[in-house]
């Protein structure tokens, strides 16, 4: 499969939503890679400093166009934003953090000359959907892919596990339920499995790593081949 142009010696990742489940691994694993000699992160709030490659930024989402314009000059964005609507407080805000944003922050890092964008979504993103946090999602992926980028990689995950900086009682119960079912969760139905976070943030910096062309979506199995591969090379 044919490559977009690599970026050069002086690569840079930007990261949004370093401050979450997925967004923390993600940084972690972009700071440790010699792949990447700057690793920048735009939060609300401050962001401890994981490498020398590593530049924290807070900025106020609610009005990126406001930002320093340097900021957004990346070769990767990655953006690993999202809430729930119950911490949003209403669908209107959980748009605003899933879906506006993200768009926002596409649109501009395109025009500072990102080439690639990776989107952590979710396994049950479908625009025709009943379910409103699963239209939200789509929505986003479809900005995202209509940003002007040359390649465009979308993970899917399925129930994310791994440590969160604040617990969510039903993502709790609903990962205990999945565990209790994980031995039944067998051939097709293995993409219903639990992914761990860790694994979404390996195999969001390989896929980034190999640099393909194009817009592609990865099911929580693919992301689990991912990873594999991720650790694999380490």
């Amino acid at each position: 499969m044919s490559q977009i142009p690599p970026a050069g010696p002086a690569r840079t990742a930007l990261l949004l939503g370093a401050t979450g489940l997925v967004g923390r691994h993600t940084l972690a694993r972009l700071a440790a890679d010699a792949r990447w000699s700057r690793v920048v992160t735009l939060a609300r709030r401050p962001v401890e400093r994981a490498s020398d490659t590593h530049e924290a930024h807070i900025v106020d989402f609610d009005r990126l166009g406001d930002a320093d314009p340097a900021l957004w000059v990346c070769d990767d964005l990655f953006c690993a934003l999202g809430t729930t609507i119950r911490d949003a407080g209403s669908q209107a805000a959980f748009r605003h953090v899933d879906l506006e944003i993200p768009a926002e922050a596409a649109g501009l890092a395109r025009a500072a000359g990102a080439t690639q964008a990776l989107l952590v979504s979710s396994m049950g993103a479908d625009a025709r959907s009943r379910v409103f946090y699963n239209r939200v999602k789509a929505e986003a992926e479809a900005a995202i892919r209509g940003a002007g980028f040359e390649a465009v990689h979308v993970v899917r995950p399925s129930l994310l596990t791994g440590e969160r900086a604040a617990s969510r009682t039903g993502e709790r119960v609903a990962e205990a339920v999945l565990g209790m079912a994980r031995p039944f969760l067998v051939g097709p139905l293995r993409t219903f499995r639990p992914t761990a976070a860790e694994d979404v943030a390996a195999a969001l910096v390989e896929i980034a790593a190999a640099r393909r062309p194009g817009a592609t979506v990865y099911d929580p199995e693919a992301i689990r081949a991912w990873a594999a591969t991720a650790r694999a090379g380490r």
